[in-house]
């Protein structure tokens, strides 16, 4: 009987702590376009000599999950000569990125990579062909979570004491402007309490990024920033 009640309450203890635990988050679906940039390792694939002697050539596209650390898992093959996937997979798995950053905590990612055999030039990885988005301004138009994993320095708004007096907490949204030298160049407001976009834009004006790189090239962009106001035990 002992040991009986000695498992079920094995048993229970494991349950409940099962329950306690936070369900897994699926990966965030990132956009090819916006995924290079995030690139800090990449591995060339090895020509199969067979693929090679048949001449075979094309790009093999490949679905991938990037972890919080940056590692890529679970390629799968979403197109592509079978003569060459496995080539394509073995490169990309030792491929290592920089940490994708959602609500201020690194999160894993899903998105497609494309690499490229051609004979001619010897293997090469392309990468999407998807022109960037452009904004009105002329800016090419980033994705928050990139440009969150590119930002060196950030400076806290200074909560308003009037705000705070009346317990007014929220997020603002904010346009911004980063220049080719990753300083912030202008702010708009797009959504928030008019008792704390004062402070936030304050802020966010301090803040700096590592350049944007687009074709090797540092360019000025355009992308969303969030900041969020929240009283103490709130």
């Amino acid at each position: 009987m002992m040991r009986l009640f000695a498992a079920f309450s094995a048993l229970m203890i494991f349950v409940a702590l099962a329950a306690s635990q936070d369900p897994p988050q699926a990966p965030i679906q990132v956009p090819p376009d916006s995924i290079p940039t995030f690139l800090v390792r990449k591995v060339a694939p090895v020509y199969p000599p067979l693929a090679r002697q048949a001449r075979i050539q094309g790009t093999v596209v490949l679905r991938i999950v990037i972890d919080k650390e940056g590692t890529v898992r679970d390629p799968q093959v979403v197109s592509g000569h079978p003569m060459l996937s496995p080539a394509a997979i073995e490169a990309v798995k030792q491929w290592r990125y920089g940490r994708y950053i959602a609500d201020d905590k690194p999160v894993e990612v899903e998105t497609i990579v494309r690499v490229g055999f051609k004979l001619a030039d010897g293997p090469e990885i392309s990468g999407p062909r998807a022109s960037p988005q452009i904004s009105p301004q002329g800016l090419v138009r980033v994705a928050a979570g990139v440009m969150d994993g590119l930002l060196n320095h950030k400076v806290d708004p200074e909560y308003p004491a009037d705000a705070k007096e009346k317990h007014i907490e929220g997020t603002v949204v904010l346009n911004v402007d980063v220049d080719s030298e990753g300083d912030v160049a202008r702010v708009e407001l797009v959504s928030g309490h008019p008792m704390l976009a004062p402070a936030a834009m304050d802020a966010v004006l301090q803040w700096k990024y590592r350049p944007f790189v687009l074709n090797g090239e540092a360019v000025a962009v355009e992308t969303t920033v969030q900041v969020k106001f929240a009283l103490a035990g709130a």
